[in-house]
Order: C-alpha cells, then sequence, then structure tokens
C-alpha cells in the first residue's frame, strides 16, 4: 500500500527517508525532533513524524510541545543527527521550508 503525503510534507519526510533508512532510533527521536522544531510548526513537525514513523499523531504532538520546554541534549548527539540530515541536502530543505507557500 503506497502513502498518501501531504503536500506540504513531502519534502520533510523525503529528508527523513534520506537521513534515516532505517528508522529512527530512540536515542536520536527527541534531539530530532528538536533540531526540527526550530523550523517546523508544531503540528506539521508531528504530523510529518508520524507518517515516517507510523506511531500516533497525537502522542508525537505531546512529544514535540515536551521538545518545546526542554533543555538542549548534548552537542554530541544534536552534531551526529545534524550530520544525518546535512548528508540528505538539510541545508536546501531549509530554504524551502522558509520560502512562504503559495496558496
Amino acid at each position: 500500500m503506497q502513502k498518501t503525503i501531504p503536500a506540504h510534507l513531502v519534502t520533510t519526510y523525503q529528508l527523513l527517508q534520506c537521513a534515516f533508512p532505517q528508522g529512527i532510533e530512540n536515542q536520536e527521536y527527541l534531539p530530532l525532533l528538536s533540531i526540527l522544531y526550530e523550523q517546523m510548526s508544531d503540528r506539521s513537525l508531528a504530523q510529518a513524524i508520524a507518517e515516517f514513523t507510523g506511531r500516533e499523531y497525537h502522542i508525537i504532538l505531546n512529544d514535540v510541545y515536551r521538545v518545546g520546554v526542554m533543555a538542549g541534549f548534548s552537542a554530541e548527539v544534536m552534531d551526529a543527527i545534524k550530520q544525518k540530515l546535512i548528508h540528505c541536502d538539510y541545508e536546501k530543505w531549509l530554504v524551502e521550508e522558509s520560502s512562504p507557500s503559495v496558496i
């Protein structure tokens, strides 16, 4: 069965597929949310992660809210995750995410 990803989340989903081809490890999950939290709305982030992981949206949305108020993660962990994302055109994704959408 083919997944249908909402158009506004396609590039994020592709970034996740490239950076985490075997899935998001438990120790990477919250730091990843923290990195993407800076660029995305809470609901879009939760929806993208829910689509990618197959987990329930409302559970991930609560994790996103939790990350929004948490203290930072270790620089080593954050750098390792950012390197995975950078390898998958993270900078290009950042530009696309910051561009206003035309509706």
